[in-house]
């Protein structure tokens, strides 16, 4: 399979960058909306529970994702680790994706149920900070129960990423660390409170995100296991720059198929919080620190 990947990749870039074909490298596959937490940062439709998409239905949606070029896949919600059809759960979307031809498969979870024997090349659990400030997001309870689902889960490739918001802007550097000291917790990814209607409250100002991120840059130099990228951190601290999420493809709850972010379609692109524009952005600019990053994430 990685024989694979480094074949798909270097055409992926030719095509992309040089021939200016907009093809999709991962998608980002939303197969439920139902959750079981009401977070303050998240917009009402994340959480509607009306959607629990089927089995048949998702092999038909990652077999139009695969077939329009995408190779990596990140099942979402609500919470994914809900889904069922019948007897199928989500380690049976996994073996389907697998079984599609997907190189890597994602899951990123709320951590409030269990997550031992998730079949993920990667699962990716959201934390908001330590306890008290976790908590006061999320609900009472929740930081020490996926807490004790990640020192549960016995997987090798579990990370964490956080949303860093008003409530919880001071609260980075702490979270960073308790990354480094849980052994089963293998990186952090940084993003930003994206305003959503709704929410849009919660957003950081220009200048308070870039005093984040100045303080993650002196994080990675002190050789703290930060998924994202020097560049594609110095990238974020910018307004306007040229987007390119056209690289990753979404496919919502509701099954609307899209060819970028839903928040383009909002127009929220200017205070984007989601750092993976920073690193694509790098990415076909080929930025040395920002493709191991990337293959590191990636790369079975």
């Amino acid at each position: 399979m990685v024989i694979k990947q480094f074949f798909y990749l270097p055409l992926w870039f030719f095509r992309a960058r040089l021939m200016k074909k907009r093809v999709p490298l991962q998608v980002v596959l939303f197969i439920t909306d139902h959750c079981n937490l009401r977070c303050k940062h998240c917009a009402e439709s994340g959480h509607a529970g009306t959607v629990m998409k089927s089995f048949d239905t998702v092999r038909t949606e990652l077999e139009y994702a695969y077939g329009r070029g995408a190779r990596f896949v990140d099942f979402e919600g609500g919470e994914p680790m809900l889904w069922r059809d019948g007897e199928y759960t989500v380690n049976d979307l996994v073996s389907l994706a697998k079984k599609t031809g997907f190189y890597s498969v994602t899951v990123t979870t709320n951590g409030q149920l269990p997550i031992r024997g998730c079949a993920a090349d990667s699962v990716w659990v959201s934390v908001d900070g330590p306890r008290d400030v976790h908590d006061d997001i999320r609900g009472a309870g929740t930081f020490d129960i996926l807490d004790r689902n990640i020192r549960d889960s016995g997987l090798r490739s579990l990370s964490i990423n956080m949303a860093v918001n008003r409530i919880n802007r001071n609260a980075v550097a702490e979270t960073v660390q308790y990354a480094r000291e849980n052994p089963l917790i293998k990186s952090i990814s940084i993003n930003f409170h994206t305003p959503y209607p709704g929410v849009e409250e919660l957003a950081l100002s220009q200048d308070e995100r870039c005093g984040v991120i100045d303080e993650v840059l002196s994080l990675k130099r002190q050789g703290y296991q930060v998924m994202n990228s020097r560049s594609g951190l110095k990238v974020m601290k910018k307004r306007g720059f040229d987007k390119s999420c056209w690289v990753s493809a979404f496919i919502l709850a509701d099954g609307a198929r899209l060819d970028e972010c839903p928040g383009k379609i909002l127009g929220i692109c200017e205070n984007c919080g989601f750092c993976m524009a920073g690193e694509t952005y790098c990415v076909l600019r080929l930025k040395p620190d920002t493709l191991l990053s990337a293959l590191r994430l990636r790369m079975s």
